[in-house]
């Protein structure tokens, strides 16, 4: 049967059909809210096939006049059929997948995992590991709820694209037009940032900018009105750097747009819909929920269970918390396209550009790694992967892997940091290796488990920003050894420190005196940091090694600077206040 003929007969039999069961929808008009700004090619399109049905040769000049064309319909099918064949490909491989997985989950050291896959709409293979809590009884199962951490970002990212469809904001309307008092330092930003240039990490902040606020007890607002005076490390759009506090800002803007807050936003116009009401979006309801995994971290060779982390400050962030059934029923919606089992939840073109590159983070053997709105771009053997990950500091992992184009996703949760997120990056590698390549080209755990390892330096979790600076990759401020040197000079009387000082970004620290010979240092209404005296009027924090500087003027301590504060654009330096 000819390749045109079986073309035929689909479109006579209901084309429609075979796409909505594989995930696909015929094109559609754009939606008011869709943008016209030109995103990164992601992947380059691709140059329309010959057909193989016999047919008479056309001349020279035919070909140069009149191409074939190609129409949404014919793009639609050649999706659909790519869709097919990714389906029966991750079906074959389940289970040589599942030996796999079952290894790697072993040899991760996570005390518990879960793993799915979908293809064709369809959930392939889904299986839990392990236990919620090391020493309970209690396994891990669909219904096990885990903290997501920055696979959050993609829940909002897919409520922004809803409200979109709903004409209530924009992807590339300036945040302002919707709230007036957001402000960053950079003029231009403050004027032209839109709900992409936050969500997609391109606002010329540093990395992670306000995240160390949260150490000082600010709320939610206080931390994004700080913002504005925060030195960019980069012109606007012109660098990528990772973010939580503009994502927050995002779902703020949106708030003051729909006359709703977050949370109910989210339930209503997304999880509801789709039936994921599992879903939480708080704090509170994770740490009472029956069903819950408690994070853990490795600590002398042993999985130690950990205290859940409060995200509530930065919950459109970091703050959902789901389960494995639930968080497929998400990956599905995204694969088709905003709609689910009858209920669309945001027009396709809209959920598409939040699974569409707008900004390059780097080069890279297999190509450009580039993000956008909530989600990260790679692409492994020659797939294009988007990817949603979480790591919490506390000890929770997720990851939500996409191969839009082949309907395909990879979904892993695990109650251990980082070892959870290596497991997640391998087990996807792994299941993209089956369905482009037809087996496994490596075992991807030991790299992935190293590479995890030196992105520690990045946390997310509420008070990883100090652990975290210890020993990583990208060390925070200025560390000083245990001993100090022989010739180190004393301290002076510890009344010439003590006093408060204040920095326009940071807000206010309190130095007072502390235990035996020490010194406090308090961030605002936040965390106490204790340093002991090293060398003169230099002191030293043993938790992080980092120090505390003092210029000391007229008998008087005049300035302080916190070099755990000083890192990344940021200066941690404090004049005397009073």
């Amino acid at each position: 049967m000819t390749s045109w003929w079986r073309a035929s007969v689909l479109a006579a039999a209901g084309a429609a059909t075979l796409l909505a069961g594989c995930g696909i929808r015929l094109a559609e008009a754009p939606s008011p809210g869709a943008s016209l700004e030109p995103i990164l090619p992601w992947p380059p399109p691709a140059s329309p096939s010959a057909s193989a049905a016999p047919v008479p040769m056309p001349s020279a000049s035919a070909l140069e006049t009149t191409p074939t064309p190609v129409t949404p319909r014919d793009r639609a099918l050649a999706e659909a059929a790519r869709r097919v064949r990714a389906a029966v490909a991750v079906r074959s491989a389940v289970p040589a997948f599942d030996q796999l997985a079952a290894g790697m989950v072993a040899r991760s050291d996570v005390p518990g995992a879960a793993v799915a896959v979908v293809a064709g709409d369809t959930v392939m293979y889904d299986r839990c590991f392990g236990l919620r809590r090391m020493g309970a009884p209690d396994a891990v199962d669909d219904g096990t709820l885990f903290q997501l951490g920055g696979v959050s970002r993609a829940y909002t990212t897919t409520l922004l694209a809803a409200l979109a469809g709903d004409g209530e904001i924009g992807w590339d309307q300036p945040v302002r037009q919707v709230w007036p008092g957001f402000r960053l330092r950079d003029r231009w930003a403050t004027r032209e940032a839109t709900f992409r240039d936050l969500t997609a990490g391109r606002s010329g902040l540093p990395a992670y900018a306000g995240t160390e606020l949260r150490a000082f007890g600010y709320s939610r607002g206080e931390i994004l009105r700080r913002l504005r005076s925060l030195r960019p490390a980069a012109g606007f759009r012109a660098v990528w750097a990772p973010q939580d506090a503009l994502v927050v800002a995002s779902a703020g803007a949106a708030e003051r747009a729909a006359g709703a807050p977050w949370a109910q936003l989210l339930r209503t116009r997304v999880l509801d819909p789709i039936g994921a009401g599992g879903t939480l979006l708080g704090y509170r309801g994770f740490v009472h929920a029956a069903d819950a995994a408690t994070p853990h971290r490795l600590a002398g060779g042993t999985m130690v269970p950990q205290e859940p982390v409060d995200e509530d400050v930065f919950a459109p962030a970091l703050g959902v918390s789901s389960s494995l059934s639930d968080l497929v029923t998400f990956a599905r919606l995204q694969l088709n396209g905003g709609a689910l089992a009858g209920e669309r939840v945001a027009p396709a073109a809209l959920v598409t550009q939040t699974l569409r590159p707008t900004t390059a983070i780097a080069e890279s053997a297999d190509g450009t790694l580039a993000a956008g709105p909530g989600w990260r771009f790679s692409t492994v053997d020659g797939r294009p992967v988007a990817t949603a990950a979480g790591g919490l500091a506390c000890g929770s992992s997720a990851v939500v892997s996409l191969l839009p184009d082949d309907g395909v996703a990879v979904v892993v949760l695990a109650n251990a940091y980082p070892e959870g997120l290596a497991l997640g990056r391998a087990l996807t590698h792994t299941l993209v290796d089956f369905e482009a390549l037809g087996a496994p080209q490596d075992d991807w755990l030991p790299a992935e488990q190293a590479a995890a390892a030196d992105e520690t330096a990045a946390p997310e979790a509420a008070g990883g920003w100090q652990e975290q600076s210890v020993g990583g990759a990208a060390t925070r401020g200025v560390t000083l050894p245990a001993r100090p040197p022989a010739a180190a000079a004393p301290p002076r009387a510890r009344v010439v420190y003590t006093g408060v000082y204040e920095d326009r970004y940071y807000g206010r620290v309190t130095v007072s005196r502390g235990a035996g010979d020490g010194l406090n240092v308090r961030l605002g209404r936040g965390t106490t940091l204790r340093y002991v005296p090293w060398s003169g009027d230099v002191w030293r924090d043993a938790a992080s090694g980092t120090a505390a500087v003092f210029g000391v003027r007229g008998g008087r301590a005049r300035s302080v600077t916190v070099t755990l504060l000083t890192f990344d654009g940021r200066r941690g330096a404090f004049a005397r206040l009073r």
